[in-house]
């Protein structure tokens, strides 16, 4: 399992949680392995969009085309996943994990069915009120701030489609996998958007988003425009012929 884009995702799924006006995250990152950076989350009823400046790697969701792009600058490459193909990866991995985990898999990445959701107290970030939660899925560990105030601007059906589609990202994952859907599934059932996470626990993962700045306004319409000259590839294809492989 590659470290880059699992973390990549994995932040993108939670920052993106539920409208509001558009919205702008600048944030800090730091994550063991890879060192510290900056991501900068755009948030419009239509898109959102995550740009990484460290890894040099973009998440854009169009809503209005029902599907998510990772845009790779070094390789300039775009890897195009539609929510329809991520849904069917995602069923074929429910239909593929079973009630428990034992054995090796078991030891090294815990149960995805042994859950654990605390409320831990309060928190400040960015100046902001924020209510700080653990969530354990295994041995994945997730501690979170959310503003319960803070809401992105698209509607609460779309970023459950988003949720549900980027989940399935770690369908190829295995029992790993399993466990990230897991986690994020107990997420979105927290109100508020978050703007602090640690993630560690798993396979050596220790990972830190902290905003820096949370601001309102319209954001322009050529922010959310794909880049030209880049190669685009069907992740979702490859990812179903995958999936069906197994």
């Amino acid at each position: 399992m590659r470290l880059r884009p699992v973390l990549a995702l994995a932040a993108t799924l939670a920052f993106g949680i539920l409208g509001a006006a558009d919205l702008t995250i600048t944030s800090t990152t730091s994550a063991k392995r890879l060192g510290e950076g900056t991501e900068v989350r755009y948030y419009t009823a239509a898109h959102t969009l995550t740009r990484n400046a460290r890894d040099q790697r973009d998440t854009l969701v169009d809503f209005t085309k029902g599907a998510t792009y990772t845009i790779d600058h070094k390789k300039k490459v775009i890897e195009m996943i539609t929510f329809e193909d991520a849904f069917a990866a995602l069923d074929a991995l429910n239909g593929s994990l079973p009630e428990g985990v034992g054995g090796l898999m078991g030891a090294m990445f815990g149960d995805p069915n042994d859950v654990k959701v605390e409320k831990k107290g309060a928190d400040k970030v960015a100046g902001r009120a924020c209510e700080a939660w653990s969530i354990r899925v295994g041995k994945l560990l997730m501690e979170v701030s959310l503003d319960p105030t803070l809401r992105p601007p698209y509607p609460d059906t779309a970023s459950a489609r988003m949720v549900r589609a980027q989940a399935a990202a770690f369908a190829k994952a295995g029992p790993a996998g399993a466990s990230f859907k897991r986690l994020y599934e107990e997420m979105a059932k927290l109100k508020g958007m978050p703007l602090k996470t640690h993630l560690a626990g798993l396979m050596g993962m220790d990972a830190v988003t902290e905003a820096t700045r949370v601001e309102t306004g319209p954001i322009p319409a050529a922010t959310f425009e794909l880049p030209t000259g880049y190669r685009l590839e069907d992740a979702g294809k490859k990812l179903r012929a995958e999936l069906k492989a197994k």
